[in-house]
């Protein structure tokens, strides 16, 4: 199944700390009792100021920079593009490197899932078939316009992908798209 989950549907929730909101673009309610909510959640910030991250107990993090000039973790800079895993028990420490930054992050229960983060970029007016694993897969768009089964997704939005095979992502803009390739799956 291909879904296509635009920017403008995403549900703004305020951060677990208070100092901002995230832009939710899906999640996997936990199927297990436990105090874990949720299996996954995918979401994307606006960090407008340097401050602390939240807590997230039990689970574990991937997170990239969008927009933005970058962050840095912990005196450990992140630019954009790339990926960064770590703990949510961290205490982690977000300063900016310049202006604000748009990230994309994915938390996720390590007990339930694997997960991996990919930046990847497609040269203007070409295509890509890429075999697929059967877990979930998003294709996030950071730059450009790019087009799956008849469906075309801008900045921002996101395609989810659930036991698809292969997919044949097209870039029919002069320009390169960027995108990240996030995957699901369980353990």
């Amino acid at each position: 199944m291909i879904q296509l989950l635009r920017s403008s549907t995403y549900q703004r929730m305020p951060w677990k700390n208070g100092l901002g909101v995230t832009d939710q673009i899906d999640l996997a309610l936990s199927e297990i009792k436990s105090s874990q909510p949720y299996s996954w959640r995918l979401s994307s910030a606006l960090v407008t100021a340097s401050n602390p991250f939240s807590i997230f107990e039990g689970y574990h993090r991937l997170l990239s920079v969008v927009q933005g000039d970058g962050l840095v973790l912990n005196q450990r800079p992140l630019l954009p593009f790339q990926v960064c895993e770590f703990s949510g028990d961290d205490h982690t420490d977000c300063q900016l490197i310049g202006s604000a930054v748009r990230d994309l992050g994915l938390i996720f229960n390590p007990k339930t899932h694997q997960a991996r983060m990919q930046f990847h970029s497609l040269p203007a007016m070409s295509e890509t078939v890429l075999s697929l694993p059967e877990e979930t897969q998003f294709f996030y768009l950071a730059k450009g316009r790019m087009r799956i089964a008849d469906q075309t997704a801008a900045a921002q939005d996101c395609f989810k992908l659930t036991h698809e095979t292969q997919v044949k992502i097209q870039n029919t803009e002069s320009e390169t798209l960027a995108y990240y390739q996030i995957s699901l799956s369980p353990l």
